[in-house]
């Protein structure tokens, strides 16, 4: 790529950790063009050369693989340096972004306007575009957000820049392109360069429901329930529930000096730790928001049914932030008391978390991953960068509670088997589909724990392609797929036709949601 050399930046060859066990790739090179142009000729020359590539908007895709590619020998598209909001429309609550654009900024963007971005947990520096991309969801109304976006231009691998959604003004998904945008989520058939999305308008009330299950057998209740709210409306935005280690993960650490790595966290000192902080086996929190009576009527209603198998509480964020400020006030009376300070920093913590739900991105989720990390929690954290441990795993299952509680239970069994602490996170992502997140935390310094986890990480896949519960997102690490493995073969050779005959020669990002060739070709010759 010399004859763009001046233009964008290009670095030499570079080895790729992926984050996930063992897993690393190299890059031929890494390119970081600065504009919509540079990276067209970026592309446009790969394909003369017959040399494929790998974008991506900030790398931050963790749990999933980051910036890595499924293959060698790519070379990285870095558009990380592509960042500007190229247009706002206050009116209809549109925002048009290049790959590099990232949650904080566009936090920032709308600080005096009447929107507010349906943010994820994934923290202020990633990549809006890459997570939309991905399939990734948020909280609030507009949080499914493969459901609330269009692309307005990407480009081929041989370098044609094709444009969509051409109107005016926004008019979602209309016209001749209607049904294209989806056709790029989780794909590699072409490059994008621009999206718009929709905005949430900041609501007149926003009401904090706090949830925690009385006993870990109500689950199935409590699924059944977001599915009733879910389909008559009184819930829009999508539930997050998390169960014991999950919350944990998120205010402790691992103990190495009283529990051994091999066979996990002591369950008598997990148990004194959930009296402390005063955690349920499964503790939840959601939005509820809109104009005042409304949001406070749809509280009241979840607080009907929801009361009989949980502890509810409703609060909103404003008398949270007073709660907050008063604890702050009597720190330097009470502070020295330990319980006291606990109590501060959770309550600290725990606002700034449900202050995330107002379109505000925290990192507070990723602390998380440094559950068996060895060292300080940085300041600012980049949990693959600075050496964490963890695999996500990401089985979608329907919304009944039969259903999701056999698949918790098996995962858990799984886990046990394995030395490691089950934590996981449920969303119910409209009325049909529940979305479980599955974390397995390793220490990366202790090579049988790296094993263990691949190991483990491997076996979750296989149980839930076994139970038919297909995975919302797939990590780099088992791309490109072995279809004969795979749960949906009549997808993936469905999938491989449309990469041909956009990309014959296998430009864009090779082997990613994509089958292996050999593994095709077997299951042509079968069929």
């Amino acid at each position: 790529m010399s004859s763009v050399a001046e233009e964008a930046e290009i670095s030499p060859s570079i080895t790729l950790f992926s984050g996930l066990g063992f897993h690393a790739r190299v890059a031929s090179q890494v390119v970081q063009p600065k504009s919509a142009q540079e990276l067209q000729q970026c592309i446009a020359q790969a394909y003369q050369n017959k040399q494929p590539v790998y974008p991506i908007g900030k790398g931050n895709n963790w749990g999933y693989g980051c910036k890595t590619p499924p293959q060698d020998g790519c070379t990285l598209l870095d558009l990380s340096a592509m960042n500007q909001i190229l247009s706002f429309d206050e009116e209809l609550g549109v925002i048009e972004i290049e790959p590099g654009v990232t949650q904080g900024q566009v936090a920032r963007y709308l600080e005096n306007t009447p929107w507010m971005l349906d943010c994820t947990g994934a923290g202020p520096d990633t990549s809006i575009m890459g997570n939309v991309l991905e399939r990734g969801f948020g909280h609030g109304p507009v949080g499914n957000r493969s459901q609330h976006f269009t692309i307005s231009e990407l480009i081929l691998a041989d370098g044609e820049v094709i444009q969509l959604s051409q109107s005016s003004r926004y008019c979602g998904r209309a016209g001749l392109s209607a049904n294209l945008h989806e056709l790029f989520t989780q794909n590699n058939i072409a490059v994008i360069s621009k999206m718009t999305f929709e905005l949430m308008r900041k609501p007149e009330c926003s009401l904090r429901c706090l949830v925690r299950l009385k006993s870990p057998e109500h689950l199935p209740d409590y699924i059944d329930i977001m599915r009733r709210l879910k389909s008559e409306g009184t819930i829009d935005g999508l539930p997050h529930l998390g169960n014991t280690y999950r919350m944990l993960t998120m205010m402790e650490r691992f103990n190495f000096e009283r529990w051994d790595p091999a066979k996990g966290a002591n369950e008598a000192d997990i148990a004194r730790l959930c009296q402390q902080y005063q955690l349920t086996p499964w503790s939840g929190a959601f939005v509820i928001t809109g104009a005042t009576a409304i949001a406070k009527a749809k509280a009241a209603r979840v607080k009907k049914l929801l009361s009989p198998i949980a502890q509810v509480n409703i609060v909103s964020l404003k008398k949270l932030k007073q709660l907050n400020q008063m604890a702050q006030k009597f720190s330097p009376v009470f502070g020295r008391i330990a319980i006291y300070h606990r109590f501060q920093n959770s309550l600290s913590d725990f606002t700034e978390m449900m202050d995330m739900l107002e379109g505000n991105p925290k990192d507070m989720a990723l602390k998380g991953c440094y559950w068996r990390y060895r060292k300080d929690i940085p300041a600012r954290m980049n949990p693959v960068e600075d050496g964490c441990g963890f695999f996500w795993v990401a089985p979608a299952l329907p919304l009944i509670g039969t259903e999701v509680e056999q698949c918790m239970r098996l995962s858990q069994k799984a886990f046990d088997a394995a030395g490691f602490e089950f934590g996981v996170t449920l969303t119910a992502v409209n009325a049909h589909l529940c979305q479980a997140i599955i974390s397995i935390y390793y220490d990366t310094s202790n090579k049988d724990e790296i094993e263990r986890a691949t190991a483990l990480a491997r076996d979750l896949r296989a149980l839930y392609r076994a139970h038919s519960w297909p995975c919302y997102r797939r990590a780099v690490d088992e791309m490109p797929f072995d279809g004969e493995q795979e749960l949906e073969q009549d997808a993936l050779k469905l999938r491989q036709r449309i990469k041909t005959a956009f990309d014959p020669d296998d430009i864009v990002s090779p082997g990613r949601y994509q089958q292996n060739i050999s593994s095709h070709l077997s299951m042509e010759q079968q069929g």
